[in-house]
């Protein structure tokens, strides 16, 4: 059996997508690995549930390389947001080992196999990949899981309005507001809002959704969002790997790229027709959502478009071709 080691964490101020989407992927492969997880965030268990995870809480160089010969790895997987040059000068020092990396923004780190699922071609730059290395980049490779694509249809949709707040101070903010607010501008449908694991006082966001007549839900299993989406009228998100969920469920979707490194793919996804951008600058402006998502919920023949429009951009499917990659590199 094959030994994997994954660098990855779980915590709130990165949100807690990483994570999801490498659990996710191991999950797909034909034959899963031995994984031990190197990281940081009590929610790895959350996404790992079955295998060792490794707290890291001292150098990574020196927590890898250890790492290394505990396990015997065949092969590491890193996702991390931003690229660490000590945890991949320690892999220069283990070139047995095949390197795998999911990314975002480009990088010059020296992988075998990488993924980006992102759909902006200014991130897709590997410079420096190993000999015969390679790197599958665009919306084909998103890494979203199978369920959200299987979960689209073209009934009417009369369940919740639902906002989905991802990580970061800037959308624990919004999250509050959208409590406080959310529950009136979505009339005449309910609302939900739902945050993950990681959330900060969630007891805090549940008392002030509840208090104005709505639902506020942590830490939901995948199919279960998927569910929220397939039946909701509109959803309201935040940036980041939600709204590849939401356009590859079909959902009209009313986004607030919290994050100036998310401006672009948002504004990528908006020229295409494919969701409504609030915004980086007034984003969470409670007003300017008001009127956008009013307008959305009284026009069917603009949700209809978007609906259809995100499944073309997003089809879902890149978490099967991403596990078929692995599994080729891996066999070799």
């Amino acid at each position: 059996m094959t030994s994997l080691i994954i660098r990855v964490d779980a915590v709130h101020e990165t949100g807690l997508a990483h994570a999801a989407r490498c659990s996710r992927l191991i999950d797909l492969l034909p034959e899963r690995p031995r994984v031990h997880v190197l990281g940081q965030g009590e929610a790895l268990s959350e996404f790992f549930p079955y295998d060792k995870i490794v707290p890291l809480k001292g150098p990574v160089d020196v927590f890898l390389k250890a790492l290394v010969i505990e396990t015997e790895a065949d092969a590491v997987l890193v996702d991390q947001p931003v690229h660490d040059p000590v945890l991949w000068s320690a892999l220069d020092a283990l070139p047995q080992l095949k390197r795998l990396m999911v990314d975002d923004f480009g990088s010059d780190a020296p992988a075998d196999l990488v993924f980006n699922g992102t759909v902006i071609e200014d991130y897709h730059r590997y410079p420096n990949l190993r000999t015969g290395g390679h790197a599958l980049c665009g919306g084909e490779y998103a890494l979203i899981a199978p369920v959200f694509a299987k979960s689209r249809h073209d009934d009417a949709r009369k369940g919740p309005v639902i906002a989905i707040c991802g990580g970061g101070d800037r959308a624990a903010d919004w999250a509050m507001q959208l409590a406080e607010h959310g529950p009136a501008l979505a009339k005449p449908h309910p609302f939900i809002m739902i945050v993950g694991s990681s959330f900060p006082d969630f007891e805090s966001l549940k008392r002030m959704t509840v208090l104005n007549g709505g639902i506020a839900k942590q830490g939901l299993p995948v199919h279960q969002i998927a569910s929220h989406l397939a039946r909701a009228p509109v959803a309201i998100m935040t940036g980041g790997m939600v709204v590849y969920e939401a356009l590859a469920a079909g959902v009209p979707s009313i986004v607030f790229p919290q994050l100036e490194n998310l401006i672009p793919e948002i504004d990528w996804f908006t020229e295409r027709g494919a969701l409504i951008n609030l915004g980086f600058e007034n984003g969470d402006d409670i007003p300017a959502l008001s009127e956008q998502l009013e307008a959305l919920l009284g026009d069917p023949s603009k949700a209809v478009a978007l609906s259809a429009k995100g499944p073309e951009l997003i089809d879902g499917l890149g978490m099967a071709r991403a596990a078929e990659a692995i599994t080729q590199l891996l066999s070799s």
